[in-house]
């Protein structure tokens, strides 16, 4: 059966309107640990499908900047380090850790939350980064500040300047130096909720500064069939956690009847096709 020309183009316009679904999405960070940085920054994630990353190896990179460069996530030394998610499992709509081999909740002296899926750490105070980043014990994920730092997460463990994240966060009170070439250059941005893809420019949304001590939950509610972020996500600060609950992530992971309605429609209209063939 020969496919109507026009309804060919059709079904791949709709398909190519529907975003491509990021397996992870970033649900919250601790970027300002109540005490010494290193070795307990952390990212909390929230997988959007089964993952197993030692068939799909990803990566997360802390960015840490004084002043950015045309290099972006990839510049390393003092400026961004890399974490290599090369084995581990995680199940669609569950959470999990990637950063400090500390593992307490806020810093020295707090919560030990080792029970929980982490799937890759590094004692960032002595030891490098996978591939790229300085060990540094005042920590290898920034503060914010006038030059915006952020968390990048990618669907493979080999990094360029142009490699587009899955999903990505920034977070300061400007992006000051942060902003590269006058945003022609730097930091790649996903499209998502917050960022339209391109490089980090200076009206790109931020996130507040996290104060010391200071935990970033992120609200919000993602569609992995269509790719879309049905409510954007917001910030809250917590304020001194001391429990599991108080970093329990407000990220909701369900179908939007929309994408289904979508599916409905191309399969309507070919079926539609076939009755008057």
């Amino acid at each position: 059966m020969k496919l109507n020309p026009r309804l060919t183009i059709a079904i791949a316009l709709l398909v190519a309107a529907v975003n491509s679904p990021a397996q992870v999405l970033i649900s919250g960070y601790l970027a300002n640990p109540a005490s010494t940085d290193s070795p307990y920054e952390y990212v909390q994630l929230v997988a959007a499908q089964n993952l197993d990353f030692s068939l799909n190896p990803m990566s997360v990179v802390f960015a840490n900047n004084g002043t950015g460069t045309a290099n972006g996530w990839v510049e390393g030394g003092n400026i961004t380090y890399k974490f290599n998610l090369t084995s581990g499992t995680v199940s669609a709509g569950s959470v999990f850790y990637v950063g400090g081999s500390g593992k307490l909740i806020n810093g020295s002296g707090s919560a030990d939350i080792s029970g929980q899926n982490w799937i890759r750490t590094i004692n960032t105070g002595t030891t490098a980064g996978d591939d790229f980043g300085n060990f540094q014990s005042a920590g290898v994920l920034g503060n914010g500040g006038a030059n915006a730092d952020g968390i990048g997460i990618f669907n493979t463990t080999t990094l360029t300047a142009s490699t587009v994240p899955l999903d990505a966060v920034f977070f300061g009170s400007g992006t000051g130096t942060a902003v590269v070439g006058g945003g022609t250059q730097g930091y790649q941005l996903p499209v998502n909720d917050l960022y339209g893809g391109g490089k980090l420019q200076s009206a790109s949304p931020l996130f507040l500064d996290p104060a010391s001590g200071t935990y970033t939950r992120l609200t919000g509610a993602y569609d992995p069939q269509s790719g879309l972020w049905t409510v954007a996500r917001t910030a809250a600060v917590v304020a001194s956690p001391t429990t599991i609950t108080d970093i329990t992530p407000q990220i909701t992971v369900v179908p939007e009847p929309a994408s289904f309605a979508l599916a409905g429609l191309v399969a309507a209209g070919f079926l539609s096709f076939r009755r008057r063939k």
